[in-house]
This record gives C-alpha cells, structure tokens and sequence, in this order.
C-alpha cells in the first residue's frame, strides 16, 4: 500500500493554495457514466465517488476536483515544459473541461472504513474497474468517512503503460493537507512511480524516494504543503526524466507532449459504418478528423452499419482486418463499406454460353468468390470479356464487392 501520512500540525488558508481561484468546474450534471471523449489517446479520468449511505455531494466536489487538475497541470508545467498530464475532457455544450463521473459505490461507509485504506483501494479499484476503459487511468476523489487515521491517499498501478491503474484521494481523511497535493503524489502512484531501481528510495519503503522531503513522491507530507513548494523527483535521478536504464514516468503514454506537434489522422467512411479505435478519443460513424501526439501507435477497427459490410482499407491502412497506424505524421484511412447482396448480370453476345461456379442469381452475396467461363457455341470461338471482367481468356474472377456485370463477346469460329 502507498499511502501518504499526515505529519504537522500547521494549517494553511485555502486561499494559499494554486488554483483556488480557478473557475472550477465548467461542466454540468452529474452521471456515473464516462461522457463521449474529446481527448484522443490514453488519459486520466476523474471519478467523485461516495459510499452507498452517504450524502450526494457532487456539486461541491466537482469544483474542487477542477480546481486541482487545474493545479496539478500548472505545477507540472513548471517542473517539465515538455509533458502534462493527459486529463480526459467532455463537451458541455459550448465548452470544454473536465470530465467527472459521480459514482455511488455499492457498499457502506463503515465498510470501506472496516478494510482500512489499503483494503478499501482494492474494493474501490475492483467496483470502478469493472467498467472502466483499458486505457484510461481513474483519478477517484472518495467523500465519506476516513478509511484510516492519517492516511491522505492511495495509488498503484498494475505495469507500467498499462491502464485501468487508480489514484484515491481521501476527502475527509487528512485535514490541512491540500488535495491537490495529495492527488499529485497518488497519480505519481498510478503512472507507475517509484519504479525498481530508483537509487534514492526509502529504505524498507520503495514505493517512495527519501533523498528530499522536498520530493512529491516523499512518504510523508506536512500540514498545509503546497505542491507549488515540492519537486517532480529531485534533482532528476530517480523517477522521471532521470538517466537511468529503469522505468521513467516521463515516457509515460499517459503524458501529453509539449514539444512536439500534434498530427491529424482523417478517417473517411466511404459507405455506411463506423470507425472507432482501441484508444479513447475516435469513434466516428462519418467522415471524422482527430488530433493525436505525434508517434501514437493505435488500431483502428471498422464495423458495417446494418444490412452493409466492411469491404476494405485503403489510404494509410490496407486489408480487410483491423489496422495498426503509427501516427508519425499527417495521414488519412479510408474505411469502404458495401451491401451484403450485389446485383449480377451476365449477358452474352453472339452464339455461347456463361458458366458461373457458384450458380448465378439475380443477387449475389457480396464479397464471395465467383468463377465465370465462357462456353462458345459449335463454331463459335470466345472473344472477350468487356465489363466486369476483362480480356480473352474465357475464365474470369470479377471482383464482388459491389454490383457485377460482364458480357463474354463471342465470333464466328
């Protein structure tokens, strides 16, 4: 368990605290449900989360959720120019901020409190994993009774660039101690610090690093500690943007790059269908343009709307399967769709006939292998094919992804 212990006995005004000014939350309503994403790849999502007895307390919590992603990406600006956060946004109308879920969880509050901060992480990552995406990382702001004295917060992750990893704020278990500051240091957790071979941690403790009391990632925290006064690792050597061979945060996939430009990938529906990707962020039933960091490597996956199916690929993607894009740069796919049953026509011109393996109907099941063989007539000889097929062989193999029809031209022989 990493947990953050209460030291001090300072308290600061909550106007000293980064981002207590900010607008808070611009969004509206409250939803368990994870609203449609605007952001593309992987990201952090913020969860309000309640126990199944307690209060409704959303619309107080959102604000200060906001107020501290508004923090947390500021300071981390500050640390590293180069990388934030990736926080999941929605559209609420005309804006766009933060997209926070209310979720009130299936057991009491003396339950969780019961299991202690450890084991009411694993019921609450259990509860909110069940319906959470592969790729994204859950930021959880748990407002009921302290699960354990002076313990401010939890975080693990399952494997680094690994997803469904969780961060719990405890709301009411470490007064005077900033939750923004609390949130940093449990998302450090999530994204995987402190990782094996860091050389300043703690001994006996290395989830933590213990060469500065001055570093988030410190397993400790004074009353009143602002995260503007602590450092994104210390002095750079243990945990993100170090020199080491082990694990860095900073090549986190769950960072937005800063320094490098985003790219476009348009995907085009030629046909009725939908696109979506393995990532949040692409799920388009028209022609759709997203943005993405330069080098996301993601898998797009086209399915027919009803009555239709999935022909090909064609553009950046090739094939009749699912396809892998690394978005270096710039780039455009194009999904083509087409109907289950094709029209197939056959004439003939002068003295013949047209064999079809299969049998030949008026409508043909799109997509499916079919063989055409001129049979000239007795003194006759086949000529050529001119439609959709082509040449003087008398066999043919049309293409049946959409509507068929041939003429076989046969000549006196």
């Amino acid at each position: 368990m990493r947990k953050l212990v209460l030291l001090g006995a300072v308290a600061a005004a909550l106007w000293l605290a980064p981002g207590a000014f900010a607008a808070g939350w611009c969004g509206s309503g409250e939803t368990a449900a994870d609203r449609p994403d605007v952001v593309t790849a992987q990201q952090i999502h913020a969860v309000v989360a309640v126990p199944s007895d307690g209060a409704d307390t959303f619309a107080a919590d959102a604000g200060a959720v906001a107020d501290d992603v508004a923090t947390i990406d500021s300071w981390w600006q500050s640390q590293d120019p180069t990388r934030v956060p990736r926080f999941d946004l929605a559209a609420f109308g005309a804006s766009t901020c933060l997209d926070i879920s209310f979720v009130r969880l299936p057991d009491t509050g003396a339950t969780y409190t019961s299991v202690g901060a450890g084991g009411a992480f694993d019921r609450i990552s259990s509860e909110l994993g069940q319906t959470g995406h592969p790729y994204k990382d859950y930021l959880v702001y748990y407002d009921g009774p302290s699960v354990q004295t002076d313990v401010c917060g939890t975080g693990g992750t399952r494997a680094f660039n690994t997803g469904l990893s969780f961060a719990v704020v405890w709301m009411q278990g470490c007064s005077g101690v900033p939750t923004a500051t609390i949130a940093a240091h449990e998302l450090l957790h999530a994204l995987g610090a402190v990782p094996a071979g860091a050389p300043h941690a703690c001994p006996g403790d290395t989830a933590h690093v213990c060469d500065s009391n001055q570093d988030i990632m410190y397993p400790t925290v004074t009353e009143g500690t602002q995260l503007s006064s602590l450092f994104l690792d210390y002095n750079h050597d243990d945990y993100y943007g170090h020199p080491g061979s082990w694990v860095d945060i900073q090549d986190s996939l769950w960072l937005h790059r800063l320094d490098v430009p985003e790219e476009s990938l348009r995907v085009l529906l030629d046909g009725s269908g939908q696109v979506e990707s393995d990532l949040p962020g692409l799920d388009c039933t028209a022609s759709c343009t997203t943005q993405w960091d330069q080098g996301a490597v993601i898998t797009v996956i086209a399915s027919p709307a009803s009555g239709r199916r999935f022909v090909r690929w064609s553009g950046a993607c090739t094939g009749t399967g699912t396809c892998a894009l690394d978005v270096k740069q710039s780039t455009t796919a194009t999904a083509v769709f087409g109907p289950l049953r094709i029209p197939l026509r056959v004439e003939t011109a002068g003295q013949g006939s047209v064999a079809c393996t299969p049998r030949c109907t008026k409508t043909f099941r799109g997509g499916d292998p079919l063989t055409l063989r001129a049979v000239p007539a007795h003194g006759w000889r086949f000529g050529r094919w001119s439609g959709g097929c082509t040449g003087t062989k008398p066999t043919c193999r049309p293409s049946t992804d959409f509507a068929v029809a041939v003429r076989a031209t046969f000549r006196r022989g």
